[in-house]
């Protein structure tokens, strides 16, 4: 056998260590005359172009995105990682929108998340999950996120929450017609905003753990969104208040009221009356925090998507801002509660308005549909009459009493658990009091709440024996 002689590559020509082996394709040039009609061969110029490997036969969602698939059957990695389904057809797809447009699309046309069955609407939700994901993405912190949040199913669960707010029966069937618009906007206003798209998240995650209390994996993410929400807003309300993030703000600042609200269970005992803890009252101090951003933006607000659900809550029969001295238009024995006299003032007088503003929403029509009026109260109540709580004065304590008892009436799921629990835990702290007025006033937020007081539980054991 002939041995062949050995060529040598020159080493300028050897790929270093690491480096990625090329093909070389000859420059197929013309060559001229004097080429041509010369004896020696010229030499061949090559160009580089990198290696690659085209996914012909990839799947029509990666195609639809311009990825590389890695044709895995029957689901491809990609598929599996956002939660659709994966389809090997020829059907011709049509060109890749925007993520703006995907968003646009399922703003205004594609509420309907998870009851997706065509191929066009699983690519729309493949670049909707991406924006989401772009979107929540954790910040560099160096530590290590729990399963929940790194799973293939998380960013699934993430849809399914934004689809749970936007559609949920907790959310929208009994909302008025302006509050669900508004609600619309605020999802589209999230796309563009990570601090309310956390805190919306967050709000649809915690009422699913509601309805799925050993939902680990909810509870994790419940977690999760909500530390963002007030990390990120706690950023962003530090700096002015403008007519261009008024709403974000205002959404946002609601969501986070609503949350603090919230009361997983019955139990009175863990009510700020038994407690020494100042923070033990935040459910209610927090709800003053959309007064001050209004009162920030009070040039722009009529320019605001927040405007016709706030004057919807509006009622000519009610006056907040009605702070005369004196105890004309008061209930008399509330009054004599207070201490209200002819002279009184509100700045002699901490309770005045407050009370005030709780005779004008007796008169309203008690149930879920007043909600906004109540809530007008809670967001009113200065820094004194907190005080007097966090004292446990007892008029203070009644006055919030009887307004937890109007809001018995609202049927809401982050509204019911916590006031039942704190108009119990009031009638439980002030039924002991020797005062007869105290007992008397008792009644209405009792019978509200449907707790028994000891001294009308003693009167019907009197007129069972007798």
């Amino acid at each position: 056998m002939s041995s062949k002689k050995k060529t040598s590559i020159p080493a300028s020509h050897r790929p270093m260590q690491g480096q990625k082996l090329v093909f070389r394709v000859p420059n197929y040039k013309s060559k001229t005359l004097s080429e041509c009609g010369s004896g020696e061969s010229s030499a061949q110029v090559y160009h580089s172009r990198r290696s690659h490997r085209k996914s012909r036969a990839g799947c029509v969602n990666c195609k639809q995105r311009r990825v590389k698939c890695d044709e895995a059957k029957p689901h491809c990695i990609r598929c599996q990682k956002h939660g659709v389904e994966c389809h090997y057809t020829s059907k011709a797809v049509q060109p890749p929108k925007t993520n703006n447009n995907i968003v646009s699309e399922f703003i205004k046309t594609n509420p309907d998340l998870i009851s997706i069955d065509s191929l066009a609407s699983s690519v729309s939700l493949m670049m909707v999950s991406d924006k989401l994901s772009e979107l929540l993405r954790p910040p560099t912190s160096g530590k290590l996120l729990p399963k929940e949040l790194t799973d293939a199913s998380a960013v699934n669960r993430t849809i399914q929450a934004l689809h749970h707010f936007h559609k949920g029966p907790a959310f929208s069937d009994e909302s008025p017609d302006p509050v669900r618009v508004v609600m619309g906007k605020m999802v589209g206003l999230a796309f563009e905003t990570p601090f309310l798209m956390h805190s919306i998240i967050g709000a649809a995650t915690t009422h699913l753990c509601t309805l799925l209390p050993d939902n680990k994996a909810y509870r994790v993410a419940e977690a999760y969104h909500w530390q963002q929400t007030i990390n990120q807003y706690s950023m962003a309300v530090s700096v002015p208040v403008t007519r261009e993030n008024m709403d974000k703000l205002y959404s946002a600042c609601m969501m986070i009221s609503m949350h603090s609200f919230l009361q997983e269970t019955f139990t009175p005992r863990t009510s700020f009356v038994f407690s020494t803890d100042p923070a033990s009252l935040n459910w209610l101090r927090l709800q003053g925090g959309l007064r001050y951003l209004l009162q920030q933006a009070s040039h722009w607000l009529p320019e605001s998507m927040w405007w016709t659900v706030f004057m919807q809550a509006r009622d000519p029969n009610i006056d907040f801002e009605d702070k005369r001295p004196g105890r004309v238009g008061l209930d008399s024995d509330l009054a004599d509660l207070c201490g209200i006299t002819e002279d009184t003032t509100v700045e002699s007088c901490p309770l005045l308005w407050p009370l005030r503003m709780l005779m004008s929403l007796l008169s309203v029509e008690r149930g879920t549909a007043s909600l906004q009026k109540y809530n007008t109260w809670m967001g009113r109540i200065d820094n004194s009459f907190y005080e007097c709580l966090c004292r446990k004065d007892t008029p203070a304590l009644v006055l919030l009493a009887w307004w937890l008892g109007l809001m018995c009436y609202v049927e809401e799921w982050w509204v019911e658990m916590r006031v039942r629990s704190e108009c119990t835990a009031i009638c439980m702290f002030l039924e002991d009091s020797s005062d007869p007025l105290v007992l008397k006033m008792l009644e209405f937020p009792a019978s509200c709440c449907g707790y028994l007081l000891r001294h009308e539980q003693e009167r019907a054991e009197v007129l069972e024996l007798s």
